[in-house]
Parts: C-alpha cells; sequence; structure tokens
C-alpha cells in the first residue's frame, strides 16, 4: 500500500506504507492560477484543476524529499512532462541529484489538452518510459502512471511494459468539469478523483491483468477509503495499491488501512491467517 502526498504528518504509521509517492512535478515548474486547486465536488470526490501550479523537480529534491524519507519507507517520484525529451531531462536530474535517496519514479502519462485521445499512443508511452529507464539505470523502479480508458489501456500497458517499465498504476485522473453553485462563476475544468473514478479505474485494473500480454505487477488507485475498496481491487487483478485523494481528505488513512489489510492476500478474495 502507498500514500501519494507532500506533506505527512508524523505520529499516524506511515512508516507501515510500503512507499510514498510524491505529488507529480515537473522539470521546472509550472505557473498557475491555483496554488492548491483541489476542490471537494462530491461525497469522497475531488476535482484537481488542470491549472493548477505544479512544483518542480528541485523543490521536491531538496525540500520535500528529506521529510519523506524520515519515515523510512522507499519514496517514488511521480514526474510528468510535455514530451519524450522533457521525460529525459527530467529523469536525468533526479539520477544525478537524489538517485541515491528514491526507490524510483512514478512516469505520469496525460493525455494532449485536444479532443483527440488517440493523440498519445502505445509509442509515445514506450519512448516515454525508455527514457525514464535509461537515465535511471536498470535497479531503479519505474512505475507507469496511465489514464483511465477501459478501451485504450491495454495497448498502452504494452507500451510500458516495451519500454522497460517496472509496474503499471491504473489510473491517474479522469478529465472532468464542475459548475460551481453561483451561476456567474467561471467553470471549473480539471480531473475527478476519488469515489467517482473507482469503477473505472477498477475496470482499467481488471483489463490489464486479464491481457496475457502483460506480465507487470499493477498498482489499483482510484477512490480508495475502506478495506473493502482495497480487496476489491485486489480482486480486480491488482498486487497493491495507492492512496490519495483518500489521504488528501483523512489524513493518515493510507496507514490505517495499511494495518487493517496486512493479513488481505494479493489478487484473491481471501485473507492469509
Amino acid at each position: 500500500m502507498a500514500a501519494a502526498n507532500w506533506q505527512l504528518p508524523d505520529g499516524l504509521g506511515y512508516e507501515r506504507l510500503g512507499g510514498i509517492f510524491t505529488r507529480t512535478v515537473t522539470m521546472e515548474p509550472k505557473p498557475g492560477l491555483y496554488e492548491e486547486g483541489v476542490w471537494q465536488v462530491a461525497e469522497q470526490t475531488l476535482l484537481n484543476a488542470t491549472n493548477m501550479r505544479t512544483e518542480s523537480a528541485e523543490i521536491l529534491a531538496h525540500e520535500h524529499l528529506p521529510h519523506l524519507r524520515r519515515f523510512g519507507v522507499p519514496v517514488f517520484v511521480s514526474i510528468t512532462a510535455p514530451g519524450i525529451p522533457g521525460f529525459r531531462k527530467i529523469a536525468r536530474y533526479l539520477a544525478r541529484e537524489v538517485g541515491d535517496q528514491i526507490a524510483g519514479v512514478e512516469v505520469y502519462i496525460s493525455s494532449p489538452d485536444t479532443a483527440n485521445g488517440q493523440d498519445l499512443t502505445a509509442k509515445f508511452v514506450r519512448e516515454a518510459t525508455q527514457a525514464v529507464r535509461n537515465e535511471l539505470g536498470p535497479d531503479a523502479a519505474v512505475v507507469v502512471k496511465l489514464p483511465p480508458w477501459p478501451e485504450h489501456i491495454r495497448s498502452l500497458a504494452v507500451g510500458a511494459q516495451e519500454g522497460g517499465a517496472t509496474a503499471l498504476a491504473a489510473t491517474n485522473i479522469l478529465k472532468a468539469l464542475h459548475l460551481p453553485d453561483d451561476a456567474t462563476a467561471e467553470p471549473l475544468v480539471g480531473g475527478l478523483s476519488g469515489e467517482a473514478l473507482r469503477a473505472v479505474a477498477l475496470r482499467c485494473v481488471w483489463e490489464l491483468a486479464h491481457d496475457e500480454r502483460i506480465t507487470l505487477p499493477i498498482f489499483g488507485t482510484g477512490g480508495v477509503f475502506t478495506a473493502a475498496h482495497v480487496t476489491d481491487y485486489l480482486r480486480c487483478g491488482a498486487s497493491a495499491v495507492q492512496i490519495a485523494s483518500g489521504e488528501w481528505l483523512e489524513p493518515g488513512l493510507s496507514a490505517r488501512l495499511a494495518h487493517e489489510c496486512a493479513h488481505v492476500a494479493p489478487n484473491s478474495n481471501t485473507v492469509n491467517r
């Protein structure tokens, strides 16, 4: 079980986790309208603004990483970039600056801001993964986080596997729009996470687990709030889960569920006794 966050408070049992994933960073900071553009738009459902400010890899390495490493569990840096050279650049920077302090990276694959989802191809995923793998070397873990597209996720996953991924994560946020109660306010454009995403993410995990070409372990991520949700992902074929929205809404949730689910067997609906 893994948590995705910046700041994790002491005393909540995070040393029980299998790993900590940072929030996604870019090579250079990305300016945005919002410093913390996350809104709760429904029960256990968040909208993450498209134009939210993004931290740089340098800030992550020098300010946030020391805080996260104190729990004594593996830390993975989540990275994204607009193209292959960008992924190569940020991976090279992390390998040089903090390669001995992190377990690996999460390659956050997002679709272009266009109406054509097919613009994101298996070839792009393969080349982005390969670029990161070449910079980090053979020993670092490279987890590729894919978009919530059940009808396309198998081919994208094959691309990640061919590029040298260690594991897959299904899924990242689902593009969405929220209309505030104030009719004069601008619509909030971003990506859904949490409860509203879980059914789609479960289907994506199931698709990956039932493709004979895919041999990598799968992280289930999207709307994990209870031990039953963890079990649901494992039943669909996940080997572990990530918790992000749940941790944002309830700090300490990841550690509590790690304790509650310590006896659950992956890839089954049974428990180890």
